[in-house]
C-alpha cells in the first residue's frame, strides 16, 4: 500500500530490502506474518521518530530559538519585532525634557538686563487670572546666553506670586542704590516667568543682579524686589547662588 512505501522510503532502502529479504526467505504463511511484523515494526518506528521530533520543536520554541533536524540552534531575524518590544520598555516611552514646551521657556531670552522689562503686550497686567507658571532661569553673559533652570508651578502657586507681587511699592527702600557703568549694569542672570492665562502666554522679568535695576518688571511698571514672591518660585534649579541685589536681601 502507499502508505507502506511511504514509510519504507522514509526509514531508508537498506532496512526496507533486510526486511522484504527476511520475509521472502521464510515459508509463504510465515512469510506473511513476517511481513506484517515487518510493517508492524516500521510503523512503531515511525511514530517513535515523530514523537522524538515533537518534543525538539517543543524544546526549541519554548527556549525561544528555532532548531534544525541537527539539533543545531538557528538565530532568527525579528527587526520589527524586537523594535517593537525595545518601544515598550519604560527607557525608550519617556519623553525627553525640553526647554520649550505648552509654556515653554525660549532656549535664548529676550532679556539682557536694563530697566525696560517686557513689551506690554508680553507683559503680564496683574490684574489677569493665571492658571499656571514656568520659571525660566538664564545666564545672560554676552556670547554665552542660555537657560540654566527651569520649573512649572500649578495655579495656586502661580495666582500667589502674582498676587505677592501686584502689592509692591516701586522699589525695596533696604536695598542699596548703586552708580554703575552700562557694562557694570548689566546682569549676569535673570528669571523670566511665563505665566499662563486665558488669552496666552504673558511674562514678568525678575532682576536681582546687575547695578542698575531690581524687581519684577511687566512692562508697565516696576515692583521693588522683596523676598515674599521670590520664595514661591526660587526653589530647585530656578534658585540663584546669589546677585549684586540678592546678596542684600534677607529671607529669600
Amino acid at each position: 500500500m502507499p502508505e507502506y512505501d511511504d514509510q519504507e522510503q522514509e526509514l531508508g532502502p537498506t532496512l526496507a530490502d533486510a526486511f522484504h529479504t527476511k520475509a521472502d526467505a521464510a515459508p509463504s504463511r510465515h512469510g506473511k506474518s513476517m511481513a506484517d511484523e515487518a510493517r508492524r515494526r516500521l510503523r512503531q518506528r515511525r511514530r517513535n521518530l515523530m514523537a522524538a521530533s515533537a518534543a525538539v520543536i517543543a524544546v526549541a520554541v519554548i527556549g525561544g530559538g528555532v532548531w534544525t533536524t541537527l539539533g543545531s540552534p538557528t538565530e532568527v531575524a525579528t527587526g520589527s519585532a524586537g523594535a517593537d518590544s525595545r518601544a515598550g520598555a519604560p527607557e525608550y516611552n519617556h519623553d525627553e525634557p525640553s526647554a520649550a514646551g505648552a509654556l515653554g521657556c525660549e532656549p535664548q531670552p529676550a532679556i539682557f538686563g536694563g530697566d525696560a522689562g517686557p513689551s506690554p503686550a508680553v507683559g503680564l497686567d496683574l490684574r489677569t487670572p493665571v492658571s499656571s507658571l514656568q520659571a525660566c532661569r538664564y545666564r545672560l553673559t554676552p556670547g554665552a546666553t542660555a537657560l540654566i533652570g527651569a520649573g512649572t508651578f500649578p495655579q495656586n502657586i502661580a495666582q500667589q506670586v502674582v498676587d505677592a507681587i501686584k502689592v509692591l511699592p516701586e522699589r525695596n527702600p533696604a536695598l542699596p542704590v548703586f552708580k554703575c557703568t552700562p557694562e557694570a549694569a548689566r546682569p549676569s542672570e535673570a528669571i523670566v516667568l511665563r505665566f499662563t492665562t486665558a488669552q496666552d502666554i504673558r511674562e514678568i522679568w525678575v532682576q536681582y543682579d546687575g547695578c542698575a535695576t531690581a524687581g519684577f518688571l511687566n512692562g508697565r511698571a516696576t515692583y521693588g524686589l522683596f523676598a515674599g514672591p521670590l520664595k514661591l518660585f526660587m526653589t530647585g534649579a530656578v534658585r540663584p547662588s546669589g546677585g549684586v541685589y540678592l546678596d542684600h536681601l534677607k529671607g529669600w
